[in-house]
């Protein structure tokens, strides 16, 4: 996968964290960064067409609303939850919230992979809707 993409890791869980590090750390192309939820309101974490990786023991510790809280601080962002089969009851919440996607354990590298894959080709056709929206007003205007 030659694109670039920035992810931001909210994961609490030690496991699913070294096993995520370990399958984007093999792509010199992808940028981590651990963070926590208040991180990502700060201004200068927030990066245009970044990942968020969330796993479902950040969730269960900062409440659901941790996601409603990144989609606002975070709007170009896609989130993604790493959910435990455990944990499977708060995947309908949290893409009702806004969330791109879910990975369910055992978190296998071409599942992770095709998932930034869709969300990486998706940001040409925003970016292609965005020039085309731009155009229209500024044509409109004039």
């Amino acid at each position: 996968m030659a694109q670039s993409a920035l992810f931001f890791l909210i994961v609490l869980d030690d496991d699913v964290r070294t096993r995520i590090l370990s399958m984007l750390k093999k792509h010199k192309n992808f940028k981590v960064r651990r963070v926590f939820p208040d991180d990502l309101s700060a201004s200068p974490q927030r990066e245009i067409n970044s990942i968020i990786l969330i796993d479902c023991l950040s969730v269960l510790t900062y409440g659901v609303t941790v996601i409603s809280s990144l989609q606002s601080s975070c709007p170009d962002s896609k989130l993604v939850l790493l959910c435990r089969q455990d944990n499977r009851h708060l995947i309908g919440r949290v893409m009702e919230l806004g969330a791109y996607g879910c990975i369910l354990e055992p978190y296998e590298e071409w599942e992770l992979l095709t998932m930034v894959r869709l969300i990486l080709s998706g940001r040409g056709v925003d970016r292609t809707m965005n020039a085309a929206r731009t155009r229209r007003q500024k044509d409109a205007k004039e």
